[in-house]
């Protein structure tokens, strides 16, 4: 044990760095810490600083393993310190390495709606992100933007709050749960055009509430839908005659419109009669 490759030390330490998706540590020593059925083995040989609930348990004689409650969301830091009077079960001090860490590090989005690479939003599209932890909103406004095709300059974004949220929110999860993750709703400041590319650029730099930030942007592909047309359809004898009077004539678009707006529109003659519009029950 005294010998350069037999020193008794921590020989791994999993995970270190900035990691996501975390509910276990798991630790290796070189030596045998602990005998099966010894009152030692539920003794931790770690101080662990880490606001996360867990507990430490061995595996076998030379595995320590640390399990969470629950996976970790991000803006979490944990730091585990072996204790001074941790040997092994020989009696041999433990040397090397007496202190690891890793963090979670800052928010990053786990889901998008509308999904990733749709190529259909809207013109003044609104996003609801699912996150993998609390973001600090003042670091969204200055770390996420939108890249959007011909505009040089990133644009950035508003974020919905309030009333607003919960009504967007209402109407997105009508039929479905609400999933029990952070979601942030935000919107472009700028509408986009139709039918380009635009891109959804979560920043490096976004943090969570405890101050731990994104190491790297992270961007979501969209497109905008097409431009908005309607067509004007009716019944004819023949292509160069005149409408029918006796069939009904439509108005067809590319996309939806609300009712509102439908009952805006009107049928006018040349002598100055006018039709409002009957909604196409087929066809809503």
């Amino acid at each position: 044990a005294a010998s350069a490759q037999g020193a008794a030390k921590v020989e791994s330490f999993s995970p270190q760095g900035t990691v996501k998706d975390i509910r276990q540590v798991k630790v290796r020593f070189t030596q045998p810490m602990v005998a099966f059925g010894d009152p030692r083995s539920v003794i931790t040989p770690f101080e662990v600083n880490c606001p996360a609930k867990g507990e430490g348990r061995w595996a076998d004689t030379r595995n320590w393993v640390f399990d969470f409650e629950k996976n970790l969301l991000a803006g979490v830091r944990c730091e585990f310190q072996l204790k001074p009077d941790s040997k092994t079960l020989a009696g041999v001090k433990l040397e090397g390495q007496r202190s690891f860490s890793f963090s979670t590090g800052g928010p990053a989005i786990k889901a998008s709606y509308p999904y990733e690479g749709t190529k259909q939003i809207d013109e003044e599209q609104v996003f609801i992100l699912s996150l993998d932890g609390e973001p600090d909103e003042e670091s969204l406004l200055k770390h996420v933007a939108f890249s959007i095709q011909g505009i040089e300059d990133l644009v950035g974004i508003r974020v919905i709050e309030g009333e607003e949220r919960e009504r967007i929110l209402k109407e997105r999860y009508r039929w479905t749960k609400r999933p029990a993750v952070p979601l942030i709703l935000l919107q472009c400041k700028q509408r986009f055009p139709a039918e380009t590319p635009v891109r959804l650029i979560w920043g490096k730099g976004v943090m969570s509430r405890t101050l731990i930030a994104t190491e790297r942007d992270q961007i979501l592909p969209f497109a905008t839908r097409p431009k908005f047309t309607a067509v004007f359809q009716c019944e004819k004898e023949n292509p160069k005659s005149d409408c029918s009077p006796l069939s009904a004539t439509h108005l067809r678009f590319s996309a939806p419109i609300s009712k509102e707006q439908a009952g805006t529109i009107v049928l006018r003659s040349s002598d100055g009669k006018t039709w409002k519009p009957q909604e196409d029950e087929q066809n809503v």
